[in-house]
């Protein structure tokens, strides 16, 4: 499951990068408009709103907090938009219990409007949980489909089964696995089991599963893979796997690459991959590459079915933005868009225990397609 080292880390980033819920739009004359549509944290709101948002098709917005609310244990909200001025509601606050806390991550939508997400374990305080809220004449019913619960994000397919990162696992460092509705209940099917510290298949998933179009799972760990002294200190430093499933329902777990495999590779990726309609697939790693400061690499599969990997981008200064995480998003003319960090210095493999807070701001960077790529 997720170690104290990495969110450690991934709250103190919360806590310095995110703050308001924000909206762009591309106006017809190819500029950009920036507005803010809901500040947080003011009396029983939510604060610190933790990944993306959720669309749907009436173009209201949902997501999460992983603070704030009546007992500071995080909300779900939705935004509505009416004439230009938007509206927040809490659809559900978390209280210390049960029900889990501090949610983290994606949210999903089914096609029955219903909403996925996830809770990290809170100290012993609240346990991790894969919750469901459906929508209900007298609001929003909360539910636990899963404990110990999902962490990193969900995705759904077709039939509304539910993917993602959940369960202990058979060594207790997590597994990938499907939960499947039906007429009694929710089954829980684990489809891969992530070994221990070191191990050289992944260790500790932090990001969403994408697919593809013919049904296959890919996604990242932000440590194991190659060690020392390929990669600096101890934990290893990430890999790039793909799901693939077969006929009799059992997946096949590959590892298509392993980070710091040469000097200038990236390292830690700490967000999920993004595949194109050849096959292709695109992430970011937070260190590494020519500079330190982090990469976004290209992952394409060869004639024999193995993995090559391109560095497309190596971030030159982190005074002007480096350490990349989240999802990359491709435009009609497939250009690549994405976040990164700006701060007064990268830290060495052991920033994750010594994150200083107050240093960091999120940028949006552009990486252009390029024939000599």
């Amino acid at each position: 499951m997720r170690s104290s080292l990495s969110t450690t880390l991934t709250a103190r980033v919360i806590a310095l990068t995110l703050a308001v819920a924000i909206f762009w739009a591309i106006s017809a004359s190819g500029g950009s408009k920036y507005r803010v549509l809901h500040d947080f944290g003011s009396g029983a709101d939510g604060s610190l709103p933790s990944g993306p948002l959720t669309l749907d098709k009436q173009g209201n917005l949902y997501g999460a907090t992983y603070g704030g609310g009546p007992q500071n244990d995080g909300t779900v909200f939705e935004l509505v938009g009416t004439g230009g001025k938007w509206t927040e509601k809490i659809l559900y606050s978390f209280p210390v219990g049960s029900d889990g806390a501090t949610p983290f991550g994606n949210l999903v939508m089914d096609v029955g409007g219903n909403l996925y997400g996830d809770t990290p374990q809170d100290g012993g305080f609240a346990p991790s949980t894969l919750f469901e809220l459906s929508p209900g004449s007298k609001g929003w019913n909360h539910a636990v489909l899963y404990e110990p619960g999902s962490y990193g994000g969900l995705v759904l397919d077709r039939s509304g089964d539910i993917y993602g990162f959940m369960g202990l696992g058979d060594s207790g460092a997590g597994a990938i696995a499907v939960l499947s509705p039906g007429s009694k209940g929710w089954t829980y099917t684990q489809l891969y089991s992530f070994c221990s510290a070191g191990c050289p298949d992944g260790v500790e998933p932090d990001a969403p599963l994408s697919w593809d179009a013919q049904g296959n799972l890919y996604g990242t760990t932000l440590f194991g893979g190659n060690g020392s002294p390929k990669c600096p200190g101890n934990l290893g430093c990430g890999v790039a796997f793909q799901m693939t499933p077969n006929s009799d329902g059992t997946w096949n777990y590959h590892v298509m690459h392993r980070f710091a495999n040469f000097p200038t590779d990236g390292q830690y990726p700490d967000g999920g991959l993004l595949v194109d309609r050849t096959g292709n697939v695109y992430g970011t790693t937070t260190h590494g590459g020519k500079f330190g400061n982090g990469t976004v690499f290209r992952l394409a599969e060869s004639a024999d079915g193995h993995w090559k990997q391109a560095v497309l981008y190596a971030f030159p200064s982190i005074q002007l933005g480096g350490a990349p995480g989240g999802n990359l998003v491709f435009d009609q003319a497939g250009n690549l868009y994405g976040t990164a960090r700006r701060r007064e210095s990268l830290l060495p493999a052991d920033l994750w225990s010594d994150f200083q807070a107050g240093a960091s701001e999120e940028w949006q960077v552009g990486i252009q397609r390029s024939t000599q790529v």
